[in-house]
């Protein structure tokens, strides 16, 4: 037993060394020397939460929120944290209760290590928070980053910011310059007394149209959380007395569903533009709703998806994207029998929309928390706390201020309205048309300018087609694609309008490689669609190959657009992912999944006379292709040798010890064919260990191995040893092959990987 120990410590020392020798791949992006981490005591960062039970399945909110706010607070503090000393993120939750709310902002005021507060969204809370603490708040000096809809409740208080739009210059705004697109001359609303988000945006409207801007303007009383149906029936009544030309509904998206029966039944279907989700709406509502619904929307484009997060998502399992969906037991709904099992799901999809809106609320949650760090690391490393407090505002109004400049986090780019205080986000107008069947972006959108005006910009609606995608060359990070381009002829649409952003510039003509042939340039066609302009494109793309994986690897393949001319601006509207054509022929490859997405970007700017900084945002689109190598051709010229190669290393062991020259002799031979085949094979420019790599590795280590192991058991130490070499023995024989059908299963699960 004793002799078995001594071997297999040796061995266990030997085989540790080998494997340290092994990459297991690139160093994480945010890996420091612990001699940079931070220490000390943590400065706290409160974020506020309200978690729920009662709905039925979890919404996933406060799960997505805890994770990425506390991703980003170890990455803080493995970066040096501010000056130093690391953050602590604190959850504050309410559970939707009024005075929990309260009582948490109370304790963050009172801790004398806070240095920032994050969250709260809801207005009626928020008002009644306000009501009790606004001095408090505003004494503090604490900067708080909130997620309040409507600006008043602050706008006292320097301090206090909101990460959403404002109400008077975002919302109000888009739905005034909408309703001009249209033709409106009859609006009417309907909101919710006593709701401090309806009455604001009723009060909005009211003020920017004038007195005689709406022909009815109706606040309807809850009864339980619903609208009394006697008020209902009462205003559809009014409604169709007054007969306008479109209804601006902002009750919120579960109480809209009566209402708009109510106008069915009636036969009062003017448009209707709504404060809630279309997608959330009773489908045979909606379906039976016979014109065109309309809604604003920050964050959930149809058909489009943000591309950070995607590339982010893609680069780890399905299952840790995953929030919403748990049972929330103590519901009423399952009480009443309202609440319904869920099916089983054979693979969790974290695109699906309410796990989308999880995440999205996490993401924008961690981009604060990393804005708060960058604002307090700008006070200096002997500030105070008070001193950094001051620092974020500051950043918050200058450095981070709308038109000047952007914070750029990891899911979103931010700047804020130093006069509201709001961020700078103008929102999209999507619609469902009547009879579609689906939701896309309306034909006109807007964007908010330096000047604070808004300009009104066109969407395009447009879709690429890959016919073939080849050459595909991972040193040099290029590949050849053939493809129709297709897009609505509107208000001149054209691909003259389009910069094609990762299309290879070759220095030697300082020009791109693309060909563009017109099919049809969108009039009267017998053979083309009319109002239809298509176009043959060929070129030479570059993409950004992650070869850790190589060659059991998936890539991304993207078209980038994005407007050519700063004063002719445009987003993308592809049509559904269903109805678009799936079969592309590649060289060596499988296609996966294909997606658009889209991302704002932008051009910063110093004047050099003024030294006057500026940031002029943009919009890009991705349509994008996930494909996976295929690696018949590496398994035929790589993994079977190997697979032999490691055979007639492994069976030299039975020759008898007296030919021991020969059993080295084959051994030293097989580890030297194993280096000769890696260094035959084409060579990747790539930054890290590849799959291969460590595949070649592994197999040397196997060799080598063998190797120790043969000398070992001829040893004169060894011999005089029996039961030594007899573990030796063990260890060669069945050690050995378990190594390697170990790695023989881990590179199998790899190829089959979907």
């Amino acid at each position: 037993m004793r002799g078995f120990r001594s071997a297999a410590v040796a061995i266990a020392a030997t085989f540790g060394a080998m494997l340290a020798l092994i990459p297991t791949g690139p160093r994480s992006a945010h890996a420091v020397e612990p001699a940079q981490a931070a220490s000390g005591p943590a400065f706290n960062v409160g974020v506020m939460v309200s978690s729920r039970d009662d709905v039925c399945h979890d919404l996933g909110i406060v799960a997505a929120i805890r994770r990425f706010t506390q991703i980003e607070q170890d990455r803080i503090n493995l970066a040096g944290g501010i000056n130093g000393r690391p953050i602590q993120v604190r959850l504050l939750d309410d559970a939707q209760d009024q005075k929990r709310t309260i009582a948490n902002v109370s304790s963050a005021l009172a801790d004398p290590q806070m240095l920032a507060l994050i969250g709260l969204t809801n207005s009626n809370r928020a008002q009644a928070t306000f009501t009790a603490l606004g001095d408090k708040i505003g004494q503090s000096g604490i900067p708080f980053l909130s997620d309040i809809s409507v600006n008043s409740i602050f706008a006292k208080h320097p301090n206090v910011y909101t990460t959403r739009g404002s109400q008077d210059e975002e919302r109000v705004p888009v739905m005034v310059r909408f309703l001009g697109h249209i033709s409106s001359a009859r609006p009417a609303y309907v909101g919710v007394k006593d709701m401090v988000f309806s009455m604001s945006l009723g009060d909005g409207l009211r003020k920017s149209l004038g007195e005689r801007g709406m022909v009815a303007d109706h606040r309807l009383k809850m009864v339980d959380e619903k609208l009394d149906p006697a008020e209902i029936s009462s205003t559809v009544g009014d409604l169709k007395v007054k007969s306008p030309d479109i209804l601006i509904v902002t009750v919120g998206t579960a109480r809209t569903g009566p209402l708009m029966k109510g106008l069915i039944e009636a036969g009062v279907t003017p448009p209707l533009l709504l404060s809630g989700r279309i997608d959330a709406l009773p489908a045979d509502i909606v379906n039976s709703y016979p014109n065109d619904l309309y809604q604003l929307t920050w964050d959930e484009l149809p058909e489009v998806y943000n591309d950070r997060l995607r590339k982010l998502i893609a680069r780890d399992t399905p299952e840790s994207w995953m929030f919403e969906g748990r049972k929330i037991s103590a519901a009423p709904g399952w009480g009443k029998g309202e609440c319904k099992e869920r099916p089983e799901v054979a693979t969790a999809d974290p695109l699906d929309a309410a796990n989308l809106r999880a995440i999205a609320a996490g993401t924008q949650f961690a981009d604060m928390v990393a804005l708060v760090a960058a604002g307090a690391n700008q006070a200096g490393a002997k500030a105070d706390l008070a001193a950094r407090r001051a620092a974020i505002v500051t950043a918050l109004k200058s450095t981070y201020a709308s038109g000047r400049g952007t914070f750029k986090g990891s899911f979103e780019n931010w700047s804020f309205d130093p006069a509201t205080r709001s961020a700078s986000r103008t929102p999209f107008v999507v619609m469902l048309p009547h009879g579609l069947g689906r939701t896309q972006l309306a034909p006109v959108q807007y964007v908010r300018l330096k000047s604070g005006t808004l300009r009104q910009i066109d969407t395009l609606y447009l879709d690429i087609d890959l016919i073939r995608a080849h050459s595909i060359d991972d040193n040099e990070k290029t590949f050849f694609a053939e493809f129709y381009l297709s897009m609505r002829d509107q208000r001149d649409a054209s691909i003259d309008q389009i910069d094609f952003t990762n299309a290879y510039l070759d220095p030697r003509i300082n020009g791109r490689h693309m060909t563009v042939n017109v099919l049809h340039d969108g009039g009267p066609n017998g053979a083309y669609p009319e109002k239809l302009k298509i176009y043959r494109v060929a070129g030479k793309f570059q993409f950004s190959p992650d070869l850790s994986s190589y060659p059991f690897d998936s890539q991304r393949f993207a078209i980038d657009l994005q407007p050519k001319r700063g004063d002719a601006p445009f987003v993308v509207q592809p049509p559904p992912v269903a109805l678009r054509d799936k079969s592309v022929a590649t060289d060596g490859w499988d296609q996966k999944e294909q997606y658009v997405g889209y991302d704002e970007d932008f051009v910063p700017v110093v004047d050099p006379y003024t030294h006057t900084p500026s940031v002029v945002p943009f919009y890009k689109a991705s349509f994008v292709w996930i494909m996976k190598r295929q690696t018949t051709d590496y398994f035929l010229r790589v993994v079977v040798p190997l697979a032999f190669i490691l055979i007639v290393a492994y069976l030299s062991i039975y020759i008898p010890e007296s030919h021991f020259e020969a059993i080295v002799t084959i051994q030293v031979t097989a580890l030297l064919s194993a280096v000769a085949l890696y260094l035959s094979l084409p060579k990747l420019d790539s930054d890290t260990a590849t799959l291969s790599d460590r595949i070649f590795l592994f197999d040397y280590m196997m060799v080598s191995l063998m190797i120790v192991l043969s000398i070992l058991r001829v040893s004169r130490r060894v011999t005089q040893r029996p039961k030594l070499k007899a573990a030796l023995g063990v260890l060669h024989m069945v050690a050995v092959p378990a190594m390697v059908g170990a790695m023989a299963v881990y590179v199998y699960a790899l190829s089959s990987r979907v």
